[in-house]
């Protein structure tokens, strides 16, 4: 019965440490954000939070009384059951309840350090949001049995903190918090939500690297020179885009960069000039360049075509400024370009999506997807599930996650080209 009861007391410990820091790691934007979906303990938590000061004190009340109890429970049982067993022998017998307690308080004290305070700071740590709103309720409630004493405590603090001169720090917004900020900000029709994605792509592009943006080397134009002037010029005639990269045999030893335009001039004009001199040297970077530096590249060399080599010098991409535009305010077709949607919501609630639609595009219909650019190489819904399912793509592969299911409905040679999103029924 005693084990029982410290085993108890323990927890009832860890969950008050639990609580206390969960509410402290709690983002307010994101506690907002549960508010906005409805949840009470978010609403409790944010009131909570608005005079920490009290919370805090009820908090280390509650810690306060329980190893109390702890101690003297612990010390009167369990030292009383365990010193029989050390009069057994004649050597100790003199020190039997001293050894017993001695043995008792270790013992209680490691259990109460592990169980009640590392372990539930660490899982607190790990999700302090969602744990501050299931906790908040409790401890408020706590807080209003103990509120004269909560309220000295507090006063105490205060009084102390003054004399001292130490102030409330109002803290630095991260980048995190301003995004759900905005994003609040969108659901309560402060800003409009197109201003608001708009925001967020601001934020992704910041975040994103060369290769995230970059056009992939198998979707690149390009023309050999090595070729007959004939078949060269006949290609140039069926090409769509305004500024084509020239390689040797080979797109990997590209060789510069032409304008369509020129070329036509020159090719019609009575005293043509070489092909050669036509070329413009392309910007080259690596593809783990940021993409503002690609951004800041283009304003100052004037020149808005860049090529993108891996680490060997391999051809892998090219970034142009329609490509940094999409990666800003979502697609815009070019000239005779079809645009499919790359969201669709289906009559069943389920959402197909294109498989090459951005992989920031599963952050507004996954709750809870998070996305770092430095751990990742792809930058398309199609790249993650591919990433996720590690082999060649199937019709009906699944990637499986907490709240929904990502499934591969349709491909195209081997490329994941739409995925249907469903959520998990509760």
């Amino acid at each position: 019965m005693e084990l029982f009861v410290l085993g108890f007391l323990v927890l009832l410990n860890g969950f008050f440490a639990l609580s206390e820091v969960a509410l402290i790691s709690s983002k307010r934007a994101r506690l907002e954000q549960y508010k906005i979906k409805g949840k009470n303990g978010a609403k409790v938590a944010l009131k909570l939070l608005e005079n920490s000061e009290n919370f805090l004190s009820a908090v280390q009340v509650g810690i306060t009384l329980i190893g109390i109890v702890t101690g003297v429970y612990g010390g009167i049982n369990i030292a009383g059951d365990l010193t029989p067993f050390f009069e057994k022998y004649e050597s100790i017998r003199l020190y039997a309840h001293e050894i017993a307690l001695s043995l008792t308080v270790l013992v209680i004290t490691f259990v109460s350090i592990v169980i009640g305070e590392l372990v539930p700071k660490t899982i607190a740590l790990s999700n302090p949001e969602k744990i501050a709103v299931r906790v908040a309720p409790t401890i408020f409630w706590f807080s209003k049995a103990f509120y004269p004493f909560v309220r000295l405590l507090a006063f105490s603090t205060n009084l102390i903190n003054k004399i001292l001169g130490i102030r409330h720090s109002e803290g630095q917004v991260t980048e995190e918090e301003l995004r759900h900020m905005i994003k609040f900000a969108s659901h309560e029709g402060v800003i409009e939500v197109e201003q608001n994605r708009m925001h967020e792509k601001v934020f992704y592009f910041s975040d994103k690297k060369a290769k995230h943006i970059m056009t992939h080397r198998k979707d690149v134009e390009w023309l050999d020179i090595e070729q007959t002037s004939e078949k060269f010029h006949a290609e140039v005639l069926g090409l769509r885009h305004s500024k084509i990269i020239v390689g040797r045999n080979s797109i990997d030893d590209f060789i510069g960069v032409l304008n369509i335009k020129e070329y036509l001039i020159n090719f019609y004009s009575p005293n043509p000039e070489p092909l050669d001199s036509l070329l413009i040297a392309p910007i080259v970077i690596p593809e783990n360049a940021d993409a503002q530096k690609v951004l800041d590249l283009f304003r100052e060399k004037q020149n808005y075509l860049a090529v993108v080599v891996d680490e060997y010098g391999s051809f892998e991409g090219i970034i142009t400024l329609h490509d940094i535009i999409e990666n800003i305010i979502g697609n815009v077709p070019e000239e005779g370009e079809n645009l499919e949607p790359e969201v669709f919501v289906r009559d069943d609630k389920s959402v197909l999506v294109s498989g090459d639609a951005p992989i920031e595009t599963l952050v507004d219909l996954i709750e809870d997807f998070h996305i770092d650019f430095d751990e990742i190489d792809y930058s398309t819904v199609a790249g993650y599930v591919f990433n996720q399912i590690n082999k060649i793509p199937e019709l009906g592969d699944k990637v499986v996650l907490a709240d929904c299911t990502i499934e591969v409905v349709d491909i195209d040679n081997n490329k994941i080209d739409k995925v249907l999103i469903t959520k998990k029924k509760l």
